[in-house]
């Protein structure tokens, strides 16, 4: 499994953000293989972090491709960007095999 952590801060509102975020999941998730997921800080009402989990790494390579080509996504993404005050902190990880998340 990979799991790609998006870390931003919030230029507009929780309330603007989550209803984007919601309308956005659908296509996010639409291949198959990804789930998505919106955190709050419990610390900085201004952090966030979207948390996009892939069944692996072909599914996550693909992702990137899309999130580059797709016409849709990439429209997502110009809108996501008017929710953030800075550039994201984007970080990937990949699950240790035989360590399954619990």
């Amino acid at each position: 499994m990979i799991t790609l952590y998006l870390r931003c801060r919030l230029a507009t509102s929780r309330s603007a953000l989550e209803e984007f975020f919601e309308r956005a999941r659908v296509t996010y998730e639409a291949p198959g293989g990804i789930s998505a997921r919106l955190q709050w800080s419990l610390d900085d009402d201004a952090s966030f972090v979207e948390v996009f989990d892939y069944v692996d790494r072909a599914t996550y390579e693909a992702d990137q491709v899309r999130v580059e080509n797709d016409p849709a996504m990439r429209a997502l993404i110009s809108e996501w960007h008017g929710h953030l005050a800075v550039p994201p902190v984007v970080e990937a990880y990949e699950t240790v095999p035989g360590h399954p998340r619990r």
